[in-house]
């Protein structure tokens, strides 16, 4: 008599092995999309902390945003650029200057990226992005400010200011 496993054997491992499989495989995709998140939300946060520490010390914005960070942007010139996470621009910021008209401190306005709004019903990298606590967060500051006038002024959503009072690094 031959020692082995039977066919019926061989099928039950088979099917046991394709249960295990089915239940894993998404498991460690959604692993790897929190990774990505995390990701994006801490290169946000340390892109914010650079820009901050550079407007501090030069006293204005350099001319490319790339001049002031090492966080991946897209484009890398001029002073808007996306943030990107799993090649999809997720997160735009935006420098803008003191305003001497309104006296509007300078800030950076952080907003959803141009693939942030995946099609009706689907959702995407950038949903989980934004969804994120300390993202979102980002996207609803706002600040406020002395204007020209002398009142008190509330900034848009999503502004971020890197000079004078309220500034928080």
């Amino acid at each position: 008599m031959k020692k082995g496993f039977t066919m019926i054997e061989l099928i039950f491992v088979i099917v046991i092995l394709g249960i295990l499989a089915a239940v894993a495989i998404p498991r460690l995709a959604a692993t790897r999309d929190d990774a990505e998140v995390t990701k994006a939300a801490t290169n946000l946060s340390t892109l914010l902390g650079d820009v901050g520490a550079y407007y501090t010390s030069q006293g204005k914005f350099a001319t490319n945003l790339s001049e002031m960070t090492n966080v991946s942007l897209d484009p890398a010139t001029g002073k808007v650029g996306q943030l990107l996470a799993a090649g999809k621009k997720c997160i735009k910021v935006t420098l803008t200057d003191f305003d001497t008209t309104t006296k509007k401190p300078a800030y950076i306005k952080v907003e959803k990226g141009d693939d942030a709004s995946p099609a009706a019903g689907t959702t995407n990298i950038c949903s989980k992005i934004v969804a994120n606590t300390g993202v979102d967060k980002l996207l609803k500051n706002k600040f406020k400010f002395i204007n020209a006038s002398g009142a008190e002024t509330d900034s848009s959503e999503g502004e971020y200011p890197v000079s004078g009072l309220s500034v928080a690094f």
